[in-house]
C-alpha cells in the first residue's frame, strides 16, 4: 500500500490558486492528463481529480479549491517533482504543510523546497512499506 501525500495550505490560510487555473496548469504538466470536475458533500468542497501515468502507471491526484493537493498511487519519489512544479504555482512565500496517510501529523514544507528536500521530508513521515 502507498501513502496518499497530502499538501496543503497552513491552517488558517488559502492558496489563491482556484481549481480552473489548476486545471491548465496540471495540463501543461502532463499532456495525457484525464481530469474530472467533482464535489466532496461531507466537506462541501469543489475539486478536480485527475489521472496522470508516472513510471508505466496510472498515478491519481485531487486538487480541492484553493485548499490542499492529494496524490495517490505511488511513493515520495514519483510526485516530488509535481509537489516542488505545484508549489511554484503559488506566489512567493506562500506557506504549505505536508502529510502522509498514515502519520496526520503535518510538517510545514520549507519555503523554496527542492525535489529532494520534499522527497527527505515525506519518507521522514512514511510508515513501513507492506510487502503486498
Amino acid at each position: 500500500m502507498q501513502d496518499a501525500i497530502f499538501i496543503a495550505a497552513s491552517p488558517g490560510t488559502s492558496w489563491p490558486l482556484t481549481i480552473e487555473e489548476f486545471e491548465v496548469r496540471i495540463r501543461e504538466r502532463y499532456l495525457e492528463v484525464l481530469t474530472s470536475a467533482e464535489y466532496e458533500p461531507v466537506g462541501d468542497h469543489d475539486y478536480l481529480a485527475f489521472e496522470v501515468d508516472l513510471d508505466g502507471e496510472r498515478r491519481h491526484g485531487s486538487y480541492f479549491d484553493h485548499s490542499h493537493l492529494i496524490l495517490s498511487d505511488a511513493p515520495p519519489a514519483f510526485w516530488t517533482d509535481t509537489i516542488v512544479w505545484f508549489l511554484a504555482l503559488l506566489p512567493a512565500g506562500t506557506p504549505a504543510v505536508a502529510m502522509v496517510e498514515t502519520n496526520p501529523d503535518t510538517v510545514p514544507v520549507p519555503l523554496g523546497a527542492t525535489a529532494d528536500n520534499v522527497r527527505e521530508l515525506l519518507d521522514a513521515r512514511s510508515g513501513p512499506r507492506s510487502s503486498c
